[in-house]
């Protein structure tokens, strides 16, 4: 068995802290990581955080995982965690977390020669390997010459790594890559097992392309970290560093959800890509990183369904003429999205449409205010009213200046590090650094309950199910507008949008609401270490000779320092792995986005962009 051939029960009692991160090629079933989480949480502590990452070309439907892992009845509870969260067959990365955190498993569903050589650009450090059980002649791309040598380069000094087939055609090249070897005594039907032992240190990755978006990895996680604003943005990153057991004060003189993500509802949602490209990719992998998140959240009872939010599925417009491109892109991908009737949406959403709509049965909405309310509802998090005046990042950390409403002069204190999550506001704080952000004014309208109406939906504004005998419905997108004030002709346009949808008389507005999306020229969220401008473009000056030099250094960075905004009208579906990414860079984790999605939403992608386009 892989867990007691790499040694692994004794070898997390010997660590006692840290983390323990496991490889495995061809998740399969994912029998191989419930034996080993179930062995995770049977052993005693101090023990470390468990990392598992797996890729798997061909992955089972939810259904047949169901029925494989059902011969396991001592695994049932272990297997119904997993099944719950497990997601579509959509190419990329998926994280799914388990034991309030502390055990995370990444699923990598793709080629292994593709997922071998991301793991191997990430920088991952692998301390033990769960090798394919069949021989090469079974299934050889699993033992190709590329494959076994990243295997080798990932593995840390002491790494090991088992695998049921002892072929001449694996132990040669392992030996070959520095790996001592050994037959071990095997599990049922097979006989033996390969044990292999890595003495030889780790090789660093050789960058085929400039590595801008790569930041140096903290030493030793923060202990104690600032976050500056406390709406969607804030609390996600908040949270995720809680999880982590870092200790988070979270500041914003107008208090919890008070700008835009304190509308009464927002709807989760994401648009199928017509091709791969980080944006498309990133949307898909967020949403259903955040579907797991709020049901997680329903199922803890920390939200309460049906008042702060209800996944009773969302049903999207699309167009008619892209039909057969739109069924080719979600065939295998029924539980993601469906295309479905005008009869059946009645069925479901007790509203008959016009046109087929595009059907995420595990989609719905969320009240963005008592959401960020339960995230930062943590014993790890302190939420303080008082307004972040100065920044100072410094080598060992940041000083941080603020004044609270009863406080008659301004206070310094001492982070390990600092969070910027506070919207467009976040360049007032960061001067010459700032980033390309823009204010979008948005309006929403509160309108009478429509009775029959039981899903969300999103036109060309959007409409979830009513609370409290009220609909949200909304938002007008307001380019270059800078007034606070609600308008009647934004409550006309919300109205008249839906009334045109629906086929009713457009609803009288009950009250309204003006807030301001934070949005980025390209759509996609900023995540990372906030770079140094200035030293940037000196370090990558030379692109605008040669876009396809590699320059092998990191990016220049503003120490302890890191950002993350630009959510846009967004913030429900991009937020919860937007902050998942960043507490994974500040915490020194892996990663759980390809290298194409951490460029496309690394800040130092403008400043590469004005390079390159001067050349």
């Amino acid at each position: 068995m892989y867990l007691f051939g790499n040694d692994c029960p004794n070898r997390w009692a010997t660590q006692g802290t840290g983390l323990f991160h496991i490889g495995e090629l061809g998740f399969g079933s994912g029998l191989n990581f419930l034996c080993t989480l179930q062995a995770w949480l049977a052993a005693p502590e101090p023990k470390p955080n468990l990392h598992f990452s797996s890729v798997e070309l061909h992955p089972l439907p939810t259904s047949d995982l169901q029925r494989t892992l059902g011969f396991w009845l001592e695994l049932t509870n272990l297997a119904n965690q997993l099944t719950a969260q497990y997601p579509p067959p959509a190419p990329g990365v998926h994280r799914l977390l388990f034991a309030e955190g502390r055990v995370k498993l990444d699923l990598w569903f793709g080629d292994v020669e593709w997922a071998t050589e991301q793991w191997h650009q990430q920088g991952l450090e692998i301390d033990a390997w769960y090798l394919d059980g069949f021989a090469p002649d079974r299934n050889d791309a699993m033992w190709s010459d590329a494959v076994l040598s990243r295997v080798a380069r990932l593995s840390k000094p002491g790494c090991t790594a088992s695998t049921f087939s002892v072929a001449a055609k694996i132990k040669n090249p392992l030996k070959d890559l520095g790996f001592e070897i050994s037959k071990r005594p095997g599990f049922g039907r097979k006989r033996e097992q390969l044990f292999a032992l890595k003495k030889a240190p780790k090789e660093p990755y050789e960058w085929h392309l400039t590595p801008w978006h790569m930041v140096t990895p903290p030493s030793v996680a923060p202990k104690k970290v600032a976050v500056v604003g406390a709406g969607l943005a804030g609390a996600f990153t908040a949270a995720a560093l809680a999880q982590r057991g870092i200790e988070v004060d979270v500041y914003d003189p107008d208090g919890i959800a008070s700008h835009a993500s304190g509308n009464a509802q927002g709807v989760i949602y994401a648009r199928i890509p017509k091709r791969h490209a980080p944006l498309g990719d990133f949307g898909i992998t967020a949403f259903l990183y955040a579907i797991n998140l709020y049901q997680n959240l329903f199922t803890s009872g920390r939200l309460m369904q049906g008042v702060h939010g209800d996944l009773s599925g969302v049903f999207h417009t699309f167009d008619t003429s892209a039909l057969t491109e739109l069924e080719r892109q979600l065939d295998g991908l029924s539980e993601l999205a469906r295309i479905v009737e005008p009869s059946t949406v009645e069925q479901i959403a007790g509203y008959e449409t016009q046109d087929k709509m595009l059907h995420f049965p595990t989609a719905g909405w969320m009240s963005p205010r008592a959401l960020c309310q339960a995230l930062l509802h943590h014993p790890k998090i302190t939420v303080r009213d008082s307004r972040v005046t100065q920044i100072k990042p410094l080598t060992e950390g940041v000083n941080l200046c603020h004044e609270s409403p009863n406080a008659a002069h301004e206070r310094a204190v001492f982070y390990d590090h600092m969070i910027l999550a506070s919207g467009t506001q976040l360049n007032a704080l960061l001067g010459s650094n700032g980033l390309p952000v823009k204010a979008i004014r948005g309006q929403t309208t509160q309108i009478p309950a429509i009775p029959t109406l039981s899903s969300s939906f999103c036109h060309d504004g959007y409409i979830a199910p009513a609370v409290n005998g009220e609909h949200c419905i909304g938002a007008t997108f307001e380019l270059d507008v800078q007034h606070h004030e609600p308008t009647q002709e934004g409550n006309e346009q919300n109205s008249s949008k839906l009334a045109h949808f629906l086929g009713i008389p457009a609803p009288k507005a009950l009250g309204q609401r003006v807030a301001f999306r934070c949005a980025t020229p390209d759509y996609m969220p900023i995540v990372g270490a906030v770079v140094d401008a200035d030293a940037a473009r000196d370090t990558f000056d030379v692109l605008q000779f040669d876009a396809r030099k590699v320059v092998e250094a990191d990016t220049p960075v503003l120490p302890n320092l890191s950002c993350l905004t630009g959510l846009g009208s967004r913030g429900l579906t991009y937020g919860p792995l937007a902050a998942e990414i960043l507490a994974s860079q500040i915490a020194g984790q892996p990663l759980p986005v390809t290298t194409e999605i951490a460029r496309g939403l690394s800040p130092a992608r403008f400043i590469i962009r004005n390079i390159v386009r001067r050349a």
